[in-house]
C-alpha cells in the first residue's frame, strides 16, 4: 500500500495562479492534472459524473484564498504514516490483497472519503478540501477500506444490500479502532447518533415496505440525507445498516468476515423486516 499526496500538485496550482496568474486551466493541468490524470479522470468519472466542461469551468473560478485552511489542516499529522496504520489495521481483520492505495487528493465537493477504481484495482480517496481536520480520517479510511473489501464480490443494487454494505464498513472502522466512540465510527455527532437511537423503531417502520427498492436516488437519500427535500435525517441509512450488521453478528449466524462475503440473503433481510 502507497499513501499518495495529490493535493500538493493542486496546492502548487494554487500557488502558481496566485503569484502568476494566467491561464487557470493550462495550469492546473501542468502541476495537478497531468502528472495524476488517471487518477483524477477516475475520480471525476466515478465520483461526481458530470460532463468535463464543467470540470474546465470549476477550475477557471477556482480562487486561492480559499484553500488556506487546507494548507493547515494537511500540517496536522503525518498523513502517509496515517494511512499506512490504518490499512494495517484494517487488514489484520480482513485480509485484502492487492492491498488499497490511498490517494489524498482535492476535488471539487468530492465526497470525504469514497472508493474508486484506478487502473481496475481499487483505491481509496480522501476529499482534503472537506476536511475540517484531520480527526476522523482514520475513520474514513477504514470505512473506505470495507468498501474495497466488498465491491470486489457485488455492487449493491437493492437498498437492503446498500444498508448492509455502510454498516459493514461502520462495523470495520468500529472494530479497527476500539479506542474511539461510536460517533466518530458513524462519522456523526453524538447528538446525531442519540436521535437515531431513539426513533430506530418508527425509521425502521417507514423503511420496511422500500427495501428491495433499486432506486439509487431514494438509497442515497436514506442513507445521506441529500436532496433538498431532507425526508430522511442525515445518514440514518447509515445508522440502520449498521445496527443490523451488529445484531446479524450478535447472532452467532456468520461471523465478521464471512459476514463480508454475502450479498444480503435472506436471513438478514427478515432480519431487517422484523426489526420493523
Amino acid at each position: 500500500m502507497s499513501a499518495h499526496l495529490l493535493y500538493e500538485g493542486f496546492l502548487r496550482f494554487v500557488d502558481a495562479l496566485a503569484c502568476r496568474g494566467g491561464d487557470a486551466w493550462e495550469l492546473y493541468q501542468e502541476h495537478y492534472l497531468k502528472p495524476h490524470r488517471a487518477v483524477l479522470e477516475a475520480w471525476w468519472d466515478q465520483c461526481l459524473g458530470l460532463p468535463r466542461e464543467m470540470w474546465v469551468e470549476r477550475v477557471q473560478a477556482v480562487r486561492p484564498e480559499h484553500y488556506g485552511l487546507l494548507r493547515e489542516v494537511a500540517q496536522e499529522a503525518d498523513l502517509e504514516e496515517m494511512a499506512r496504520e490504518t490499512v494495517a489495521r484494517c487488514e489484520a481483520l480482513l485480509p485484502l490483497e492487492p492491498e488499497p492505495e490511498v490517494y489524498y487528493l482535492v476535488g471539487f465537493f468530492s465526497p470525504e472519503g469514497f472508493a474508486f477504481q484506478v487502473d481496475d484495482g481499487w483505491a481509496i480517496g480522501i476529499g482534503m478540501e472537506r476536511l475540517g481536520s484531520l480527526r476522523l480520517v482514520p475513520m474514513l479510511l477504514a470505512h473506505e477500506y470495507a468498501h474495497c473489501y466488498r465491491r470486489r464480490l457485488a455492487r449493491p443494487a437493492r437498498l437492503a444490500d446498500r444498508l448492509v454494505e455502510e454498516g459493514f464498513a461502520v462495523e470495520l472502522a468500529a472494530r479497527a479502532f476500539p479506542e474511539r466512540p461510536v460517533q466518530d465510527h458513524l462519522l456523526m455527532r453524538a447528538g446525531q447518533v442519540a436521535a437515531l437511537r431513539e426513533y430506530e423503531g418508527q425509521l425502521w417502520q417507514a423503511l420496511a415496505p422500500m427495501l428491495d427498492s433499486q432506486d439509487q436516488s431514494f438509497a442515497s437519500r436514506v442513507l445521506y440525507g441529500r436532496a433538498g427535500k431532507r425526508e430522511w435525517p442525515s445518514r440514518a441509512g447509515v445508522y440502520l445498516g449498521w445496527r443490523l450488521v451488529r445484531k446479524f453478528l450478535e447472532s452467532g449466524k456468520g461471523g465478521f468476515d464471512a459476514s463480508a462475503h454475502r450479498v444480503v440473503g435472506g436471513s438478514e433481510l427478515a432480519m431487517a423486516r422484523r426489526e420493523a
